[in-house]
């Protein structure tokens, strides 16, 4: 039984070191941002604040920081653009546009929520950028679903935009796609 056990661990090492030693000798993939970034320090603060504005401007503002090139990997906006058989850039403008309009995401819009409000977030609680990459993580609250109305918790979201020639050509977040919600219930946000 000793002699089982000694070879499974024998195994079990050379099995790890050649792992380590593959990823080791792997090509190294590509740098995000990208390798050999020149952006002067002037550079990454207008990044910054192109994507600052993002979250002070609404509608027709909010667009026109997109360029038409622009790539969403928000999952929420990817599946609304694929079921719309539109671009990234489209389903941008429409959701934007829409929201301006009072039509909120995917057309439902959403009136002040009834109860106990949260204490105001921000939503630069940290903002670092690094080339044409510039990350904001929010700082908000929401209601503790074990616990009385009123009992907030703090959360942390966080948006990722690429910015190039001052404007938006790429945004990752932590959004998911939400379940549908029920008859006579207020749609979510899944942005």
């Amino acid at each position: 039984m000793n002699s089982k056990r000694a070879w499974l661990l024998t195994v079990i090492t050379l099995a790890g070191s050649v792992a380590i030693t593959a990823q080791q000798r792997a090509p190294a993939q590509a740098a995000n941002p990208a390798a050999g970034c020149t952006a002067t320090p002037a550079q990454i603060e207008a990044n910054k604040k192109v994507a600052m504005e993002f979250f002070r401007t609404t509608g027709a503002d909010r667009v026109a920081l997109a360029d038409p090139t622009y790539k969403q990997h928000n999952p929420a906006f990817k599946k609304r653009a694929e079921d719309n058989k539109v671009s990234d850039y489209e389903e941008f403008r429409a959701t934007f546009l829409g929201q301006a309009a009072g039509r909120g995401a995917g057309g439902a819009g959403r009136g002040p929520a009834a109860g106990p409000q949260p204490p105001p977030g921000n939503p630069f609680e940290i903002v670092v950028a690094e080339c044409d990459l510039v990350t904001a993580i929010h700082k908000n609250f929401r209601q503790d679903p074990t616990a009385a109305p009123g009992t907030f918790y703090e959360v942390f979201t966080f948006d990722t935009f690429r910015v190039r020639n001052g404007k938006l050509v790429e945004h990752w977040d932590g959004a998911v796609i939400n379940p549908p919600a029920p008859v006579g219930a207020p749609a979510g946000r899944g942005q």
